[in-house]
């Protein structure tokens, strides 16, 4: 919905980011139809899962000190990183400076050693982004970039609402052979190459949002969502280990991702009919 809420956004349009006005009537409806479509895929496909009882007397848990701190914390961040926004500033540099402030704040509030939290990052996890940014520049050497120009305008000449559909489709299933960061740095690149806006660049973002929700391999943010839900707990009452695997999550993703990404690129295509090309 938000330029922010995603970094893939971040990438594939970097320096040619549209204003929020703009983002809004292009992203808007196509989100919320993402949304609803997703929503009822899921309530469909989990149906029997909804049906069962649920134990209802759960102890009444109330946020502490501590929490409420990095409630204001995150709520501080997000200003941060809208103020940085909407000033056309990198965001990278502001939220890591507002994430060390918080920790900072923390620790000391509650006389704790930071060093400790080094041991809840997934330094693997940030091994695995700079391998994708390692790659995206060994293919670019190789000039990938040429053939997906070539791709692109062969897309954009079938006319704009046919190949909406096929770059958005192709570059959301691309997303879960090679992810979808460096997908987006290359697509981002080939958008900027070829000098391509409107409708076909809007579709090249719908795709690298939305495809990565057919398989665990699509985006970064469903492999750092998994790795928490492995976590053990420690035995914490109500946070249980969770194993979703590759095929689990597959079996959902296939039914719900080209559903949603077909009634968003189909927003999109409605909303360029009614404000036409800007």
């Amino acid at each position: 919905m938000l330029p922010i809420s995603n970094p893939a956004n971040l990438v594939v349009f970097h320096t040619g980011m549209p204003p929020l006005g703009t983002w809004l009537v292009d992203f808007g409806v196509p989100s919320l139809l993402s949304i609803a479509v997703t929503f009822v895929v899921i309530r469909l496909l989990f149906r029997k899962e909804l049906c069962k009882t649920i134990e209802c007397e759960v102890e009444n848990a109330k946020l502490g000190a501590n929490g409420k701190l990095v409630l204001v914390g995150l709520a501080l961040m997000i200003a941060v990183l809208l103020t940085a926004s909407a000033m056309k500033k990198d965001l990278g540099l502001p939220t890591c400076l507002a994430a060390l402030v918080i920790t900072t704040v923390v620790s000391i509030k509650s006389k704790s050693n930071p060093i400790t939290l080094a041991k809840e990052i997934s330094w693997g996890t940030l091994l695995l982004v700079a391998g994708l940014f390692v790659v995206v520049d060994a293919v670019e050497s190789q000039g990938a970039l040429d053939l997906t120009q070539r791709w692109l305008a062969w897309a954009s000449s079938l006319g704009q609402s046919m190949g909406a559909m096929i770059v958005g489709f192709a570059v959301g299933i691309s997303n879960n052979i090679v992810n979808n960061l460096p997908l987006g740095l290359i697509a981002g690149g080939t958008i900027q190459a070829a000098h391509t806006n409107g409708l076909i660049a809007n579709a090249v973002l719908i795709g690298v949002d939305l495809g990565p929700n057919l398989s665990v391999t699509g985006s970064l943010a469903t492999i750092l969502w998994l790795l928490a839900q492995r976590k053990d707990s420690g035995g914490e009452p109500g946070e249980e280990k969770l194993d979703v695997s590759f095929w689990k999550f597959l079996r959902v993703g296939v039914v719900a991702m080209p559903l949603a990404l077909f009634a968003a690129l189909g927003g999109a295509i409605l909303m360029q009919m009614i404000f036409g090309q800007r």
